[in-house]
C-alpha cells in the first residue's frame, strides 16, 4: 500500500490503515503524525496498537506528554 496519501472515511477506517500500517513496522522505527485537532491522529494510533498487541486503552497524550503501551512491540505516543 502507498502511504503517502490516504483518505479514510470513518473512525473504522482510519484505525483499520493503522492496523494495516503497523505490519510495516520495525522495532526502533520512529513515526510522526502532524494534523489538526481532531484530524485522527490518535485514532491512527489505536490501530497500530491494536496490531501490536496492545490490550490499554490507548488516548491522546496532550496532558501528560508521553505515554508507553507494551506488546509485541513498545509503542510510546507522544505530544
Amino acid at each position: 500500500m502507498d502511504y503517502s496519501k490516504i483518505i479514510a472515511k470513518d473512525e473504522n477506517e482510519t484505525k483499520k490503515i493503522g492496523y494495516d500500517f503497523a505490519k510495516t513496522l520495525k522495532c526502533g522505527d520512529i513515526i510522526t503524525l502532524d494534523g489538526d485537532l481532531g484530524a485522527g491522529k490518535t485514532t491512527f494510533t489505536k490501530g497500530i496498537g491494536k496490531a501490536l498487541g496492545i490490550k490499554r486503552t490507548i488516548n491522546s497524550p496532550t496532558f501528560t506528554i508521553v505515554k508507553e503501551y507494551n506488546g509485541t512491540m513498545d509503542l510510546y505516543h507522544l505530544d
